[in-house]
């Protein structure tokens, strides 16, 4: 008997790899700032966000914007020139004022200056090098950002010195950070804790360290983080304390945003503090498991016209591998599964019958084919009432009958027309003999 249902997933537990004894994920930390997320480079998941939305001030952490768009539109021998415009504004604000009207620094010195030490300065000078203007640099700021697809985002100036019109989102920012750190350069001078500029036109030697207590402990020794890659702070008063910052574990890298932290009284800042839970979190909560193996049968199909079988095990065409919790359970996963209708012998081990797409914690992971497991042959006296049931039940079938029965019922008017005509004559002919 042919099973009812064409596209019914089989209640299976999927066959996976045992955790290791004791394996528990860690509870999702709670984050004292206004927004954040955590992402992993390699497998594109998202395993934490609050407020990751929320359009944000984001401070300093704007220069990596500056930074990539320098690297792409520089050239490493270039030397920078600062003019007085560069400057205008900048005495009262921000990171320290280091460069004078005039001086002349060579492009991979004003970067590290700009990534390491945070300079204002040093972003007004980039962008006019680039674009020749600030406000022309900060139209190929923003749209660069929509490149990169951030929605939610637009840049008023190469720094991020408070403007009301200057904003972000931790998800956007997490997309302009991950496409940063694929460029090598940028991703080498995140790293650099402590560094010398080389003599300038103006000045002698000058050694710089980072604001980013992850990677330094020039400044402060109360945030190390081994393993930290970078990438950028940032603060304003409005903007409260802002960090970019990532860390490598094993074949996985991952990137925390943290924006709208605050600094206790105590002098503890929270962009370091959080974002140290959320690098905990991502490093001791997660690894990649499998999610599913290509030997595990998870629906059927019906098959018509089989010689010994009506029906056909599906299983998925290849292994699905996820970046999940590490007490991550086979019981949670939700598999949705589109088998192909109408399905008739013969079926070919191997053959592409449908799809199943797979759920864990209501987030989609993948969607593979589903494959027949056994090859159906066909029975050729099924084969043949079927082809004779087609023919008949076909639309072209219906057709020519349809047109046939309409021949036979014109042919059968006509004569009848003649018939009726015959006899009118005749009965005429009659008449007219009797008179």
């Amino acid at each position: 008997m042919l099973k009812k249902s064409l596209s019914l997933c089989l209640t299976v537990l999927l066959a996976l790899v045992w955790l290791a004894p004791g394996a528990r994920a860690l509870e999702a930390p709670h984050i004292d700032a206004k927004g954040a997320i955590v992402g992993e480079v390699t497998t594109g998941s998202i395993i934490y966000e609050l407020n990751a939305d929320t359009q944000l001030y984001p401070a300093s952490t704007t220069k990596i914007m500056t930074a990539i768009l320098a690297l792409e539109n520089c050239e490493p021998y270039d030397v920078i020139t600062v003019s007085k415009s560069a400057l205008d504004g900048l005495a009262d604000q921000g990171s320290s004022i280091m460069l004078k009207e005039g001086e002349k620094m060579a492009f991979m010195d004003m970067l590290k200056y700009l990534l390491v030490s945070s300079g204002n300065d040093a972003a007004n000078a980039l962008a006019e090098h680039v674009s020749g203007s600030v406000s022309a640099f900060v139209e190929l700021m923003n749209k660069k950002a929509q490149e990169l697809g951030c929605t939610n985002t637009h840049f008023s100036n190469p720094h991020g010195l408070h403007d009301d019109n200057h904003y972000t989102t931790a998800r956007d920012l997490l997309k302009i950070a991950e496409y940063a750190m694929r460029n090598e350069t940028f991703a080498e001078i995140v790293m650099i804790d402590r560094t010398q500029l080389a003599a300038t036109n103006m000045r002698d030697q000058q050694t710089i360290s980072s604001t980013n207590h992850l990677i330094s402990r020039w400044r402060s020794r109360d945030y190390y983080y081994e393993g930290a890659i970078g990438i950028k702070t940032g603060s304003t008063t409005p903007a409260g304390l802002c960090l970019v910052s990532g860390v490598r574990s094993g074949d996985l890298t991952y990137i925390t945003v943290v924006l709208g932290a605050s600094k206790l009284e105590d002098g503890t800042m929270g962009s370091f503090t959080e974002t140290i839970k959320l690098l905990d979190y991502a490093k001791k909560g997660f690894s990649v498991q499998p999610l599913a193996t290509a030997a595990d049968p998870v629906a059927e199909a019906e098959v018509a016209l089989g010689r010994d079988a009506d029906a056909v095990t599906l299983i998925p065409a290849r292994g699905v591998t996820a970046l999940l919790p590490v007490d991550f359970d086979t019981k949670d996963v939700v598999m949705d599964c589109r088998v192909q209708p109408d399905v008739k012998a013969p079926v070919e081990k191997g053959d592409v019958l449908g799809t199943v797409t797979y759920y864990y914690n209501g987030h989609e992971y993948d969607t593979v084919d589903l494959v027949a497991a056994a090859s159906i042959k066909r029975s050729t006296w099924l084969y043949i009432v079927d082809t004779i049931v087609s023919i008949f039940s076909s639309t072209l079938f219906k057709v020519v009958i349809g047109l046939l029965v309409l021949t036979v019922l014109v042919v059968i008017l006509i004569a009848a027309v003649a018939r009726r005509g015959r006899r009118r004559r005749s009965r005429q002919y009659r008449g007219r003999r009797r008179r």
